[in-house]
């Protein structure tokens, strides 16, 4: 699980820019549709003549075209719009750029789906720009609410957290180790599944076979880098490449 490093906010999500704030107080005002969902103005919004919204555009950018929480390549049709703090608890986040990060269907649908801390239940969380309009129980402040309020029963946040603080990755038997609470919390959710670890098995046979086969580290790594440009992980395939890497350096693997 990479760190990564959150962009600004496109213009449309910008609270800075007045005529940005004052739609998105609009958006909050009218935010469910006639069948009582919350409008996703995260897709069909800020695309200025363009087909795909600068929203999502700027998600895919922030995170490399990879799902924050798995890693895997994703492009537009792919990709998810994830609520960290999800939607449907916390519905005056729903347009908040620090709360949207970029997911697989996969990771957003089924591992995360409707997670949320317990800490915050029955917490009413806006946005400042809604502080007067709004009837709240608390301000959205990111760095307080991870901090102090759901510290110990919350999923990583990739661009809050360092991942590495939380949690680490066993190449040998392809699984990660928890180091606090909410790397426990994040496993459960999104790596204790078998059929991660048997997709994270062949991986590892996989880059196995490079560094045995190849003539040089150069060339394998050559390799592992372009099947992460096309199938994403990279954060566990430079684990696995660096491990077996390291395995046939000290003569504890051969070519068979």
């Amino acid at each position: 699980m990479n760190k990564i490093h959150r962009l600004p906010p496109p213009a449309c999500l910008d609270n800075q820019i007045q005529i940005s704030k004052n739609k998105k107080i609009q958006f909050y005002e009218n935010l469910w549709d006639n069948n009582g969902k919350i409008q996703p103005r995260w897709n069909t919004t800020c695309k200025k003549g363009g087909k795909v919204s600068k929203i999502r555009q700027t998600l895919l950018e922030m995170s490399n075209e990879a799902c924050v929480y798995c890693g895997i390549k994703i492009d537009n049709t792919d990709m998810d719009v994830d609520h960290f703090l999800p939607s449907s608890q916390f519905p005056y986040l729903a347009y908040c750029w620090d709360n949207l990060l970029p997911s697989c269907k996969r990771c957003n649908q089924n591992s995360k789906s409707s997670f949320f801390p317990k800490s915050l239940t029955g917490t009413k969380i806006v946005e400042n720009i809604l502080s007067e309009k709004f009837q709240y129980d608390l301000i959205y402040d990111k760095a307080h609410i991870l901090k102090f309020i759901a510290k110990n029963d919350r999923l990583i946040e990739p661009t809050f957290d360092n991942p590495e603080e939380h949690l680490e990755f066993n190449p040998e038997f392809y699984f990660y180790e928890s180091k606090t609470k909410i790397g426990d919390f994040t496993i459960r959710q999104f790596f204790s599944q078998k059929e991660v670890a048997e997709d994270w098995e062949g991986l590892s046979k996989f880059i196995k076979s490079l560094i045995v086969n190849s003539q040089d580290e150069q060339a394998a790594l050559n390799m592992v880098k372009s099947y992460i440009q096309l199938q994403g992980k990279e954060y566990v395939c430079l684990k696995f490449y660096q491990y077996w890497l390291k395995e046939k350096q000290e003569g504890r693997i051969d070519r068979a």
